[in-house]
């Protein structure tokens, strides 16, 4: 059967227990957004995954496959946010049209934790598989000290239905691994920033997370603070932050939230009179926007992230990097693998569930994602155990240096902080 790709439109029938015909799988993501490039190479990798099939271990575009037994898939991209990033009346409005299409069959997405929670419970309710390429609040799927009451089965309303799964490890691993950068730097005394903005919990989370793990591996947490990036964007409005972070005598500090100007102007403010203090920044602050708005608090910025240097992939990952420049005559970024993998783990479920006859049933293509096992995929080789969590647990820890063209950009500083392949 031929795997093509058309922008579905939505419909309003209630799912059957077989939607049968045509399958669609749709992309969620904030399109228009400040990160609208990483969004575009996460769509493009879907595209290049549902357009390819294997012929002696090459890619071949275009090509036909009967890898999903006589039923054509087809990708709809669907957009969560607006010019600002996601928006949970879009992440909704986008999560339910997705449901009450009768065809829909798996959805990947959200990209931002807080939009996956806003997301969640709709596709959940309505048996859709739903494959997120980052989103780590490691609520949406595990039960942690730090998590929101009732988390994550308030995620799930089709009780005994795990239907969610995402790429990336939780913010639990990367809390782990921050703190292992830490100690390779010599860190001694710990301050902890979280971020009380609206839906900012999602993402500031992991400066407590960290807080935690410094404890026990013998760094002292000289103080921690709130902020509300939401309520100032003026450098000036964080100096008594700052100076509580001064006074602290903390060598470094941990900031836990998503991106926006408030985050910008907290950054600048403390570079400004902290001058020698490591700040740290979750993954959800590598973004370029963010890294080219802190102006000279580069220099002090250090990131942890899962997202490793393209170079670091295996042979399987450049094959499709390749194939990637050759059809869409771009440059791919790591999110290009992250797409792929996204799409061709669906379409093994799809694979799967056929193989019973059940390739339009979501519920049977949702249990086949669980039951796929090992995968030697191009972002690594991986699991998703039965809460929907990968077993990739590496990170690298990160500098921020300036390009050629006056850009900033992370640069590798420590590889492979924490466990797995």
């Amino acid at each position: 059967m031929l795997l093509a790709l058309v922008l579905a439109g939505c419909g309003s029938a209630s799912p059957g227990p077989d939607v049968g015909g045509t399958l669609t799988v749709y992309t969620d993501l904030p399109f228009g957004g400040p990160q609208q490039d990483v969004m575009t190479s996460l769509y493009d990798g879907e595209w290049l995954a549902l357009l390819s099939c294997r012929r002696h271990g090459r890619i071949d575009l275009h090509c036909q496959s009967d890898e999903v037994n006589g039923h054509l898939v087809t990708l709809a991209r669907v957009e969560d946010g607006n010019a600002s990033g996601w928006d949970p009346a879009d992440a909704s409005a986008a999560a339910t049209n997705a449901v009450q299409n009768n065809g829909a069959i798996a959805m990947i997405g959200d990209f931002d934790s807080a939009a996956t929670a806003t997301s969640l419970p709709i596709t959940n309710a309505g048996d859709l598989l739903q494959v997120s390429p980052a989103s780590p609040y490691v609520g949406l799927t595990d039960q942690s000290p730090f998590d929101d009451k009732g988390e994550p089965g308030s995620y799930y309303p089709a009780a005994g239905a795990q239907t969610f799964a995402r790429l990336m490890p939780t913010d639990a691993e990367e809390a782990r691994a921050t703190v292992s950068y830490m100690q390779s730097l010599g860190v001694t005394r710990l301050f902890a920033v979280t971020d009380t903005a609206p839906y900012a919990s999602y993402d500031s989370v992991i400066a407590t997370m960290v807080a935690a793990d410094a404890r026990q591996s013998g760094i002292t947490l000289a103080g921690q603070a709130q902020v509300n990036s939401s309520a100032n964007a003026l450098d000036t409005g964080y100096s008594a932050v700052a100076q509580a972070i001064a006074a602290s005598g903390a060598d470094a500090v941990i900031v836990g939230a998503a991106p926006d100007v408030g985050i910008e102007a907290l950054w600048q403010e403390l570079f400004t009179q902290l001058p020698h203090v490591r700040l740290f920044a979750p993954s959800t602050l590598a973004t370029n926007p963010f890294l080219n708005a802190i102006g000279n608090a580069v220099s002090a910025t250090y990131v942890t992230s899962p997202i490793l240097p393209l170079n670091q992939y295996g042979p399987q990952a450049q094959g499709v990097l390749k194939a990637y420049r050759r059809e869409w005559r771009l440059t791919p970024t790591v999110w290009s693998l992250y797409g792929y993998e996204a799409m061709e783990s669906v379409l093994a479920a799809i694979n799967r569930a056929a193989k019973h006859g059940h390739a339009g049933d979501r519920l049977a293509v949702a249990h086949a994602y669980f039951g796929l096992g090992y995968r030697h995929s191009v972002i690594g080789g991986y699991t998703i155990n039965s809460h929907g969590d990968t077993s990739l647990s590496r990170f690298v820890g990160y500098i921020v240096k300036q390009s050629a063209g006056g850009s900033f950009a992370l640069a590798l500083k420590r590889r492979y902080l924490g466990g797995g392949a």
